[in-house]
């Protein structure tokens, strides 16, 4: 097992590559604090990794907001002992274009996709410090590599984690800690299918994009096995990048 006994809190895990993400590393080995804002699916993905014989326990919270951030970490060492690893996962985005965005979405984007990312590492390093180790793996996209129209202000948060990533692996390559983010291109998620039905709504030719994938969408199991590497002890000499899990897309 690449991830045993390794104690580690995926965020936005109810669902998509989180949920993916949550449960491959529970058959490594993993102990995972299962963290969505949505109690219902968070609490069905906690019971599915018991239920099959891993650890896991579950918190409803809101990764935006600093107190629920502290919460999660707080669970994670009452729980577990430690934190090994912190998984920002948790994302949502608005098809629509730039200039037609009204603050309100801009501020969710925003606050989820970035700010959530900041709170949670933030808090998540500390406790590493006092541990003498860790790993942060922030889930970014190939919109943190490229543009996509009808997606700015998404491109924008995933290029800041993309720069947070950088900045935090230099902050922390001295103190046995690495951060790493996944960049991957279109998956098959809710929020995949989301992506390609907005494109297709919106006149943009997303059968030409998907040429550029090996012609199909990735997979869960794709990017959660890229998740695996980042944070296992397979990669101790791998920190601040962005790798893409996206079939090519950005090398075209």
């Amino acid at each position: 097992m690449r991830l045993k006994d390794k104690v580690v809190l995926v965020t936005g895990a109810g669902a998509g590559l989180g949920r993916g993400i949550a449960e491959r590393f529970a058959t490594e080995g993993a102990k995972i604090v299962v963290n969505d804002i949505n109690a219902e699916t968070g609490q069905a993905v906690t019971d599915g990794i018991t239920q099959s014989g891993g650890a896991a326990v579950f918190i409803q919270g809101d990764t935006s907001k600093e107190a629920d951030a502290e919460k999660m970490i707080k669970l994670a060492v009452d729980t577990y002992g430690a934190l090994d690893v912190l998984v920002n996962n948790a994302g949502v985005e608005v098809i629509k274009p730039t200039h037609d965005m009204t603050e309100e979405e801009f501020d969710k984007i925003a606050n989820v996709n970035f700010k959530g990312f900041f709170l949670l590492s933030k808090h998540a390093v500390r406790q590493m410090l006092t541990q003498g180790q860790g790993n942060i793996v922030n889930m970014a996209s190939a919109a943190a590599l490229l543009g996509f129209p009808l997606l700015g202000t998404y491109c924008a948060t995933k290029h800041a984690i993309l720069g947070l990533t950088r900045a935090m692996a230099l902050e922390l390559r001295g103190f046995n800690i690495r951060v790493n983010c996944l960049c991957p291109a279109v998956i098959k998620t809710d929020l995949g299918d989301r992506f390609i039905e907005g494109y297709k709504a919106a006149g943009v030719p997303i059968d030409e994009a998907l040429a550029n994938l090996q012609g199909r969408v990735g997979t869960v199991e794709e990017v959660a096995g890229a998740a695996v590497f980042l944070a296992s002890d397979e990669s101790p000499f791998v920190t601040g990048i962005g790798l893409p899990v996206d079939g090519g897309a950005t090398a075209a």
